[in-house]
Parts: structure tokens; sequence; C-alpha cells
């Protein structure tokens, strides 16, 4: 098991590192979202590694209900709502915000370290369990404080108000994030409350799979978008294309209105129905989505699939065409 354990940690090391690396080599020209989601998951790298090493020495690593090793925990989560506020407002990241965000987190350190300099003693307990019938001392309850403090920046996240200048994503982006974020803290709050080696090896599993689907998510599922302002052209500027030749608006159960509206923008101003060559595949790297994300919209928006869809753009194109002349 603990062969198991010690390659369970290198190989969610080094898929975390190759995950943080395509983000970053994937970045957009003016967006900061997914270099600061690089970032973050290059955190869980090092955090990795640093125990990965210690194992191989045969040390013993930090208790995980270590005061140290909670504080550590919470900032790994307080990073997590860094990229979806840099998502939903891009530019309000600024370091005097930041530091807002962790006055908290910075509070609390500067407890723990006024409480060593005080010599309050910490005892080490292998779970939280454990610590439960000594909860009356100081050293217990603040760490029982700071398993609680955990769950706190996921609630955060649905208070982050959207601005108006831009609109990158969806709420129903939100909510997935917010969830896998919220099945990520729940696995590691069990392994606070029993740690079993085996609850340990699951966990890693499951929050190295948590940070591969936010970084699908990144890549695949979520539409950068400029400001409004500069998205929202005259989209009759282009004399070759007839005035009118509008594609069908989303209905309104529709669950990416983002992806469809971005679709119908894309196909309006490069006339893109008009090149032979289109395909559902091209046309699907060309908005940063995949092609049953796209397949979808494409039905949603009335048309049976995509081929129904071109078709019936072309022969919209040859109507006003021949109205005009």
């Amino acid at each position: 098991m603990q062969y198991l354990y010690i390659a369970t940690i290198f190989a969610g090391a080094l898929v975390c590192f190759l995950a943080s690396l395509l983000l970053f080599l994937r970045r957009k020209a003016g967006e900061r979202s997914r270099v600061i989601l690089a970032v973050i998951v290059f955190f869980s790298v090092f955090s990795y590694i640093t125990r990965f090493i210690s194992l191989c020495r045969g040390e013993v690593p930090h208790q995980i209900v270590s005061a140290g090793m909670l504080l550590l925990a919470n900032f790994m989560v307080l990073s997590y709502i860094l990229y979806p506020i840099e998502v939903i407002s891009p530019g309000w990241l600024s370091l005097k915000n930041v530091l807002k965000l962790l006055s908290v987190w910075l509070i609390l350190n500067a407890v723990y370290f006024i409480s060593l300099w005080s010599g309050v003693h910490y005892t080490q307990y292998s779970s939280v369990l454990e610590m439960l019938p000594n909860a009356a001392k100081f050293e217990v309850w603040f760490r029982l404080i700071l398993s609680l403090l955990i769950f706190l920046p996921v609630l955060f996240i649905f208070y982050i108000h959207r601005t108006r200048r831009y609109n990158n994503t969806s709420i129903v982006w939100l909510r997935k994030y917010s969830s896998v974020l919220f099945v990520n803290i729940l696995a590691y709050v069990m392994v606070l409350l029993l740690n079993h080696q085996f609850l340990h090896i699951l966990y890693y599993y499951l929050s190295v799979g948590c940070s591969l689907f936010i970084v699908y998510m990144e890549l695949f599922d979520r539409l950068i978008r400029k400001p409004e302002a500069d998205f929202h052209g005259d989209l009759n500027a282009d004399s070759n294309i007839p005035a009118g030749a509008v594609l069908s608006e989303p209905s309104a159960d529709c669950k990416n209105p983002l992806l469809a509206e971005r679709m119908n923008s894309y196909m309006q101003n490069n006339s893109a129905w008009r090149d032979p060559d289109l395909s559902l595949n091209t046309l699907a790297s060309e908005l940063c989505t995949n092609r049953t994300t796209l397949a979808k919209v494409i039905q949603e928006c009335g048309y049976e699939n995509y081929t129904g869809y071109i078709n019936r753009l072309r022969i919209d194109s040859a109507s006003k065409i021949r109205k005009i002349r």
C-alpha cells in the first residue's frame, strides 16, 4: 500500500505539471485567467513533490491536521477562487484586492505564529475525530476552525458579481466549477476526519481528476470573449455580407447562449458558410470549443444538425443577394 501511495503522489505531480504547462502554453493575449489557473495547478505540483521526496527519504510527513498543513490547505482553496474571479471580472485582481481576499488567512497565520511564540504546544493528532475529545483546548479548537473554513471559499464564488463590460462565462460554467471544487474539498475533509492511507490514495486520484476537469473546462468549455465594445462591432460592416443574413437566435432554454452568440457573430462577420471546406470540427476549433458542445448548441438554435445549419445560411445568403440585384 505504501508503494502505491508513493506512486500515486508522483503520478499526480506529473499530471498536474503537464496540465499547468498546457494552460501556460495556450494562454491568450490580454487574458490572465489561464496563467492564474496554471500557477494554481502548479501549487499542487509543489505540494505533491515535497511529500513525495519526504516519503522516499523515509521521513514522516507532517500530520494533515497539524495547524501548518491546515493553513496550507486553506491557502490552496483560496487560490482556487482567484481563477473564477479573474474569469468573471478581468483585471479586478490587483495586489490590493488579493490581499483583501487573503486578509482572514493572513490573520489566522498571525494567530498561529503568536501562539507558537507564546509557548502553545500543538499536540500531534492523526485525524479530526481524534482531536474532538480535547476540543476545549485552544490548540484543538483553533484547528477545528481551520477545518471548517475550508468550505467558505466555495460559497464566496456565488457572490461574485459579473461586470457589465465583460461576459466571459455563464452561470452553468460557474455551477460546474463550484461543484467540482466542493467535491474536492469534501473528499479532503473526509481524509481529515479519518486519515486512512487508502482514503489518501483515493483523494489524490479525485483531486487530480478535479484539476484536470477544471483545466478541460477552461480550454474547451469556457469561451474567452473580448469586451462588449470590441466584440459587438457592426455586423454588417462588410459590404459583401447581405444585410439581414443573421442566424437564428438561441432558444430560451439554451444552456450555452454565449457560445450560440459567438457562433452567430463568427459566421456573420466571416461569411464562413461560403467556405466549402468548413466542417463541424473546424468551426469548433475556431470557437475554442469541442464538436459535441457545438453540435448541441446548433440544435438548441432550432437546426436539426450542422449540415442543416450551414445549408440554411447558404440559402438565406443566396436569397438576400437575389433581392439586392
